[in-house]
């Protein structure tokens, strides 16, 4: 069950839980978002709840947003976990990983979270939050979390970088803006900002230049 809290109403509005959750995430994909932090355990929520985070991850790397997904480092022993986890990794979302994840959170910009009403309890109804007041801890929590994880395992992100993924990445190195990458590969520049932010998650790298920089290690470039 998931409890919606509107800071408008003084009552609590009880909702379906995992039909809820992927239905709001659904509703999110036609929102203006400029950032979302998503942290999935393996549970409470089910494979809908995975798959619509998969679809919005897609949605807003490609309209350029900032996708963090924090995920289980042993994400490979449960077959469904592991195939949303690479499909989000896959989206170009950035991906790091934790040998444990009790709480589910998806924090979308300052002002909306999705989070359990008892992190310390494991079958706790969620919550809909609003207001930077309420949103800004998560937010904190999540970006405290995300300095101390590891670059995730993700297969897709242990392989070489495809002609081009390559050629966009060069260009980078080169000083190309986004426009000017597009402009020499014919690629749009949405299609740009994708293929990079792919890269970086699949390089752990938190920057472009840090991602240049690894991809030249591991001569990828």
């Amino acid at each position: 069950m998931i409890i919606e809290s509107d800071p408008a109403r003084t009552a609590l509005r009880p909702l379906t839980g995992s039909d809820a959750i992927a239905g709001l995430l659904d509703a999110l994909r036609r929102r203006a978002v400029r950032e979302l932090r998503l942290a999935l355990p393996r549970r409470p929520y089910d494979r809908r709840v995975r798959e619509q985070a998969a679809l919005l991850s897609a949605e807003l790397v490609d309209r350029g947003a900032r996708v963090r997904v924090l995920h289980l480092a042993d994400f490979a022993r449960d077959p469904g976990y592991a195939l949303s986890t690479r499909r989000i990794a896959a989206s170009g979302a950035w991906m790091r990983a934790l040998p444990d994840l009790p709480v589910w959170m998806a924090v979308v910009d300052r002002d909306l979270a999705i989070v359990p009403s008892d992190p310390d309890l494991k079958d706790a109804p969620a919550v809909l939050l609003r207001g930077r007041a309420l949103v800004g801890a998560y937010q904190t929590l999540f970006d405290q979390v995300w300095m101390h994880a590891s670059a995730s395992a993700c297969a897709g992100e242990r392989q070489a970088l495809n002609e081009r993924e390559r050629e966009t990445l060069q260009l980078l190195a080169e000083g190309l803006t986004d426009e000017g990458i597009a402009r020499r590969t014919g690629l749009s520049v949405r299609t740009v900002r994708r293929i990079i932010a792919s890269v970086m998650s699949r390089l752990g790298a938190s920057s472009r230049f840090q991602a240049g920089m690894e991809a030249a290690r591991r001569q990828w470039i």
